[in-house]
């Protein structure tokens, strides 16, 4: 990705007016599916001004309920925030959520959450009907670039994928080539703003783009089968991806080295694994309640910070 045109688009998005058009926009998709004064759980790692975690806390607000922050993203404070504050709707990183699922299972914790809205990066299928079955719940999603506060889409709940937020973004998608592909074909992301189309972003990920009436009513674009990139690597994705569908591994990380794979995989003790592959480098350790963290708040944000 472009660090410039990434700062460029990032810069755009938290002028004060697009902000808070974000907010605006938020608050009308969260107001269909929270009800007021219930407690909801935000777990994004960075809380600067107009990020991501900044305005959904907002517009949590601006629909009567309370947001809960998640105080020094350790698991252990996850999963204890959502018990003792007794949340009933949680909004996060799709992996920070498949995760909370993972340690309520582990830990026989009772939760009561009945809304679980994904948000920074595509989730695909099998995750979606993880959590679905792990807390009884419904799932929405919101199409967000990481942390940044870019605010391109939201599920309406009646179909997959997500409508685009379409009086403020368009989409190309594209091959490897960066050549246009026609509707309904798979390909690689390019966000751009409507006023400024010559800024275009590759965010990483894949999608289809489809303009097929929607059982919602809402005519705007869709995008199906969104996969999540930041990987950059088919191999390094698949594995990671069957890693984590194991209800025994809370977290993992996967990259290629110098000498080739390289792993690093939290487990709950005492549960049975799949069959790892041979790596140059691997760790496999238990969970530590003290300090582990989400590695994806650690280390695999391949978005960079705001200076």
């Amino acid at each position: 990705m472009d660090i410039d045109t990434y700062k460029k688009f990032v810069a755009k998005a938290r002028e004060p007016e697009a902000a808070e058009q974000t907010v605006a926009y938020l608050t009308e998709h969260l107001g269909r599916i929270l009800l007021p004064g219930e407690r909801v759980l935000i777990c994004f790692p960075y809380r600067e001004k107009s990020s991501l975690s900044d305005l959904f806390e907002q517009a949590v607000r601006r629909c009567q309920a309370e947001p809960v922050i998640w105080a020094d993203y350790l698991w252990k404070t996850l999963l204890r925030q959502a018990f003792t504050d007794k949340v009933t709707a949680i909004i996060g990183p799709p992996l920070v959520l498949l995760g909370l699922m993972k340690l309520k299972r582990y830990n026989n914790t009772p939760l009561f959450i009945r809304r679980v809205i994904t948000a920074g990066y595509p989730a695909p299928e099998w995750m979606i009907d993880g959590m679905v079955q792990g807390f009884d719940c419904e799932v929405s999603g919101c199409f967000g670039l990481e942390h940044s506060g870019i605010v391109a889409g939201f599920a309406c709940g009646h179909s997959w994928g997500v409508h685009l937020r379409d009086q403020q973004y368009g989409v190309d998608i594209v091959d490897d080539a960066g050549k246009s592909l026609p509707e309904g074909f798979q390909g690689q992301i390019v966000l751009y703003p409507l006023d400024m189309p010559e800024l275009r972003l590759p965010i990483g990920d894949t999608a289809t783009l489809i303009r097929e009436n929607c059982p919602c009513g809402c005519t705007a674009p869709r995008l199906i089968n969104m996969c999540y990139g930041g990987l950059m690597d088919s191999e390094l994705d698949t594995l990671a991806q069957h890693l984590m569908s194991w209800t025994s591994i809370l977290d993992c990380h996967v990259e290629k080295g110098p000498f080739g794979l390289e792993l690093e995989i939290i487990c709950f003790q005492g549960e049975k694994l799949p069959q790892l592959p041979t790596a140059s480098r691997m760790i496999v350790r238990p969970w530590d309640p003290n300090s582990d963290t989400p590695m994806i708040h650690a280390s695999s944000l391949r978005i960079p910070e705001m200076t």
